[in-house]
């Protein structure tokens, strides 16, 4: 079983959106690295490595091609890299610093909104979502919540059809591409009946339960605790450094025609400061909201 962290699913729900909002309001890599580093803190304390792991694998040859068509494409850029002559197609290739620098902030900016779907897994269950959003729109949040669990429900069925299919002889593997299919079709078959015996069982269960029919009941009930006052006052000190770093534009950077920041101007250590009051400030929720361990040998 997931441990979830303790704290209102208001609080645990208002973290990602409020780590989604500063990475799409600043453009600067400093900020989007501290944010990267706080996720990655956030995901070895409450799980969800492993799975950004694996996205990994797929994230980081999509980076890579960011990069590299845009430091193909984009011809902007006072800083000159390297040119070639006049390719067929291409045309001259002009490869300037601040069109490759361009490239690898957007490729952390994907960095950090993956590790933020990471940690989403682990961090608000399915279940309390469900119940925070049933409030607002019940019927609607049911439908999104049985669609969502409709994928790995059908991989999962699949993946226990296909081994029984096996069992019994069949070659999923052998032959050529027509045989392949047609060594499929129970498996589909079969499926499509356990999906729609499935679909009968939920909507019988939901009927007996009485789903939509008079005011909702709840089975728990979300409490607040003094974590959530302490995550909110972080959150608070989050959004104030925030807006004000974006109104001193501090957060910003100029990529075109030249690279241009509040460092060239002020120096590096205002910048620095607030990167790390960032960092505090973002870092302290996950180490608040993360369940401990109960002392088995502890009396009561």
């Amino acid at each position: 079983m997931k441990k979830t962290p303790r704290g209102h699913a208001v609080t645990l729900l208002l973290y990602p959106v409020l780590l989604i909002w500063i990475s799409v309001v600043t453009n600067h890599p400093l900020y989007l690295g501290v944010e990267w580093l706080v996720l990655l803190f956030a995901l070895v304390l409450h799980g969800g490595v492993r799975t950004y792991a694996r996205t990994l694998k797929f994230s980081i040859p999509i980076l890579l091609m960011i990069l590299v068509i845009n430091t193909l494409v984009n011809k902007n850029g006072a800083t000159l890299l390297c040119r070639t002559a006049n390719l067929p197609v291409l045309g001259q290739i002009r490869i300037t610093w601040e069109a490759l620098l361009y490239g690898l902030v957007m490729g952390l900016r994907m960095l950090v909104f993956f590790a933020i779907f990471a940690l989403m897994r682990n961090w608000l269950s399915a279940d309390r979502a469900l119940g925070l959003s049933a409030k607002v729109a019940k019927r609607s949040a049911v439908t999104a919540m049985m669609t969502t669990r409709l994928i790995p429900y059908l991989s999962e069925q699949s993946q226990q059809i296909g081994d029984v299919l096996r069992t019994r002889g069949v070659k999923f593997d052998e032959g050529g591409v027509l045989q392949r299919l047609a060594a499929r079709r129970p498996l589909l078959n079969v499926l499509l009946l356990s999906s729609l015996e499935g679909s009968w069982q939920v909507a019988e269960a939901m009927e007996a339960r009485g789903f939509g029919q008079g005011k909702r009941t709840s089975y728990t009930k979300e409490r607040w605790s003094k974590f959530d006052l302490y995550a909110w006052l972080c959150f608070l000190g989050v959004v104030a450094l925030v807006v004000w770093s974006w109104s001193t534009a501090w957060m910003s950077m100029e990529f075109y025609p030249s690279i241009r920041t509040m460092i060239g101007f002020e120096g590096p250590w205002p910048t620095l400061a607030h990167a790390a009051a960032l960092l505090i400030l973002l870092a302290l929720p996950p180490l608040l909201l993360k369940k401990r361990r109960r002392n088995p040998d502890a009396t009561s």
